[in-house]
């Protein structure tokens, strides 16, 4: 047996998610390439730092980003200029936030893992048999992060896939990068290729993912499952604009029952506040331990001040947020999701609605929490049964099939509002699915991409109290006219790139 190396890979790959920094495809940490995985221990290690990076990247900047630059929140005179420029849309590649040097570090990561777990499986002298069959499953879960990554980079870099503006065959995609190859030889790193071989080679791998990630779906798994797959699936389509795909990998899902919809609003608040793991096909494990944080959704959200008692957020709901939750009487979101209280910003008070979907698990604050302090952790929740009911119904309703859709949707809406009765129209149930993602998935990192897969403008309607918000200009655009719906490849990237230098997004 070779020399057994103790390395792993880098767990910070998303330290520096929150500034700009250049990009390294090839090189995950200092590993040394030649032993890095030499037992089943090694994998062990390698594939932590795989969930580990998975971790940081279902919440944290990865969220907050593309959250503020959507028309759900107004930023309060108080926010410190805190992800200002994608709140305003004045980004520029100079400013971008770290997402595109992030994934490839990850990428680089699972290319590495799967380059040598390929290679013992081809050569499995020095493994048992059990030890092989727990090699595959790793090796699975490297396909998958590697396609969850490229696919995070597309959502955010390239034009939506089934638009009726795109173009997939002619429309630049993202360097799609499959091979671990540390090289200083500029004129090899990648070009972006096309946005359906990007899209093809996601599917590709999640291909193989399938093939080797054999564990049975369970409630709030903090492994990658059968089901986890299956419901990322369902997402990829969906941005695809393949509908039939998406009933195919969503339908078994909701129709298992593996995952039922809380019913009371003592459980749903269960979810939220204490990770109770209901309804997740995927909840990432935490602790207190410094190894093992969470990342927060919180952006600035409620900021409570112990020192003077005081609520200071930095962003808040608008006002045609806060209608839509309030829209049904007896909705559980509304009475878990909205909080009010006086706010204290510099331009003066108010009382106000705040998001409190994410005012931290009492578990994952170390000292306690007392008097409304807080450090707005959760276990990260990357896969929840309400997207797939959701991706469900707007397949159904983009496939013309608009009585499944609505069944799909009160479904939902009944398991969330006491005493739900339907009362519109399924000519309109596009329109009731739309309003219900918001209610559902507010915070969670969804909502840009969705007026991005719909082609609908980003509006931000009034804010709750003006008197106490920033000013800015009205935004309207739509992806087919602001160029900024498409981030910009970072500077550092196309100034070290001779093969993507011409193929910046347009307008930077």
């Amino acid at each position: 047996m070779r020399k057994i190396v103790k390395t792993v890979f880098i767990l910070s790959a998303f330290a520096g998610l929150l500034s700009s920094c250049s990009m390294d495809l090839r090189q995950p940490g200092a590993i040394d390439t030649e032993n890095a995985m030499s037992s089943i221990q090694d994998a062990q290690n390698l594939r932590r730092g795989l969930y580990a990076n998975f971790r940081g990247a279902a919440a944290g900047g990865f969220i907050s980003y593309s959250e503020v630059q959507s028309d759900l929140l107004q930023a309060t005179s108080g926010y410190g200029n805190n992800y200002g420029s994608f709140f305003r849309w004045t980004f520029n590649p100079s400013e971008e936030p770290g997402v595109w040097s992030s994934c490839y570090s990850v990428i680089a990561n699972a290319n590495f893992f799967i380059e040598n777990a390929e290679n013992i499986l081809n050569n499995p002298s020095d493994f048992t048999e059990d030890e092989l069959a727990e090699l595959r499953l790793y090796l699975g879960e490297a396909y998958f992060f590697r396609a969850y990554f490229h696919y995070e980079l597309a959502v955010r870099f390239c034009k939506p896939y089934g638009a009726a503006t795109t173009s997939p065959e002619t429309d630049f995609g993202i360097p799609y990068v499959t091979v671990y190859h540390p090289t200083a030889e500029r004129d090899n790193y990648p070009s972006r290729g096309t946005l359906a071989a990007t899209y093809e080679h996601i599917n590709e791998d999640l291909d193989i993912a399938e093939s080797y990630i054999t564990t049975t779906g369970s409630v709030g798994s903090m492994w990658l499952t059968q089901d986890a797959v299956d419901a990322f699936r369902s997402r990829v389509y969906l941005n695809m604009g393949d509908y039939s795909k998406v009933i195919e990998y969503a339908e078994p899902l909701v129709s298992s029952n593996r995952y039922p919809l809380v019913q009371t609003s003592s459980d749903f608040s269960a979810m939220w506040v204490n990770d109770s793991g209901n309804e997740c096909i995927m909840m990432l494990d935490a602790s207190n331990e410094s190894n093992n944080q969470p990342t927060s959704y919180d952006v600035m959200y409620i900021s409570y001040q112990p020192s003077t008692s005081q609520y200071q957020p930095g962003y808040l709901p608008t006002q045609g947020v806060v209608d839509i939750l309030q829209e049904f009487d007896g909705d559980f979101r509304a009475n878990q999701f909205l909080m009010q209280r006086e706010v204290s910003e510099p331009y003066g008070n108010a009382t106000v609605y705040m998001l409190n979907k994410f005012p931290g698990n009492p578990a994952l604050f170390s000292e306690g929490m007392s008097d409304g302090q807080s450090n707005y952790l959760h276990k990260n929740k990357p896969f929840r049964i309400a997207e797939v009911y959701l991706n469900l119904a707007e397949a159904y309703a983009s496939s013309n099939q608009n009585t499944l859709a609505s069944n799909i949707l009160n479904t939902l809406r009944s398991a969330r509002i006491s005493g739900y009765s339907p009362e519109y129209n399924q000519a309109a149930v596009m329109d009731e699915i739309k309003d219900e993602r918001v209610r559902e998935l507010i915070g969670e990192g969804f909502r840009l991409w969705d007026l991005k897969r719909w082609g609908d403008p980003v509006v931000r309607s009034a804010a709750q109290a003006p008197e106490i918000m920033v000013n800015h200009s009205a935004l309207t655009g739509t992806v087919s006219d602001d160029t900024r719906f498409l981030w910009p490849i970072p500077k550092s990237e196309t100034d070290a790139n001779p093969n993507i230098a011409g193929e910046q997004n347009p307008g930077y």
